[in-house]
């Protein structure tokens, strides 16, 4: 998978968490790839911030503290032990970058992985190391010993049925059925926000899904408020796609990448991305 495709299915994750949190009326805001100053170090992370006193009722969110952070592995990703530091690493940064000492104490941070697949690996070198993986929940894994910051590691392929549907359409494992409960449940909101972001989550489904998509376009029985929906979404995959090409381009571009390898992995033209590279005030290609 490319450069844009973890780009897309990470918009994919950060929509499906925000309707999650809306949909339930939870009192929490958000935030995402925070860029640290002015060099390219940017943490791909969501990061949910709930009120001081409020205590979320949810599986995931029911281990949250004040700054939450999120880092999302795509379906083809793997999640190694230098995947577990690192993402401590850059929690650390994000707690001391342009704040004053101890602005944010380190005991109101948390971190949360999620990933598809169930990391056999990862959790077989954890415990050699020494740490215990605690599991009170179907596929939630708090980490226990000497972590920087609490963590824990959300498997969607293992979460019970009817919980996060959205994590789970990510997946790529997804029927007909399914997709039309979560357009279903974002439609009866009535809120345009979630709306937007369902759209995103679908868009996402139906780009590594193709068949599902021209079948669920063909539907005769298909609801009218349904079929509008999803000839919305068409709509904004086809932006979304130009756009998640254009982002990816401009992260390339300032991490250095040699302009024939972002043609490559976007797809976009020569000329395209060194319009994007004038654009932004890049030195050169």
């Amino acid at each position: 998978m490319g450069e844009e495709g973890r780009t897309r299915y990470h918009y994919g994750f950060y929509a499906a968490m925000k309707v999650e949190y809306d949909l339930a009326k939870a009192p929490v805001s958000y935030e995402q790839e925070k860029q640290l100053g002015e060099d390219p170090l940017r943490l791909d992370f969501l990061i949910v911030m709930k009120e001081d006193d409020t205590v979320l009722s949810d599986p995931i969110g029911s281990f949250f503290k004040k700054v939450n952070l999120f880092e999302y592995k795509s379906p083809e990703d793997g999640l190694t032990i230098d995947d577990f530091y690192k993402a401590q690493g850059y929690g650390l940064i994000y707690k001391g970058f342009d704040r004053k000492v101890n602005e944010l104490p380190i005991e109101q941070l948390t971190l949360t992985l999620v990933r598809h697949r169930y990391p056999k690996e990862l959790f077989k070198v954890l415990r050699a190391e020494g740490y215990m993986i605690i599991s009170d929940h179907a596929g939630i894994y708090k980490i226990e010993g000497r972590v920087s910051i609490p963590v824990q590691i959300v498997v969607s392929s293992r979460l019970p049925e009817g919980e996060y549907a959205g994590l789970k359409l990510l997946s790529g494992r997804i029927n007909r059925e399914d997709i039309i409960r979560y357009t279903e449940a974002t439609i009866i909101s009535r809120n345009e926000n979630i709306k937007e972001n369902a759209g995103t989550v679908i868009s996402v489904c139906l780009s590594a899904n193709k068949e599902l998509g021209k079948e669920l376009k063909e539907e005769g029985t298909m609801d009218e408020l349904v079929r509008e929906f999803f000839d919305k979404v068409e709509t904004k995959m086809k932006e979304r796609e130009e756009n998640v090409q254009e982002e990816s381009a401009e992260k390339m571009i300032k991490d250095n990448v040699p302009v024939s390898n972002i043609s490559k992995w976007t797809g976009l033209s020569v000329e395209k991305i060194t319009a994007i590279a004038k654009k932004i005030g890049a030195a050169s290609l």
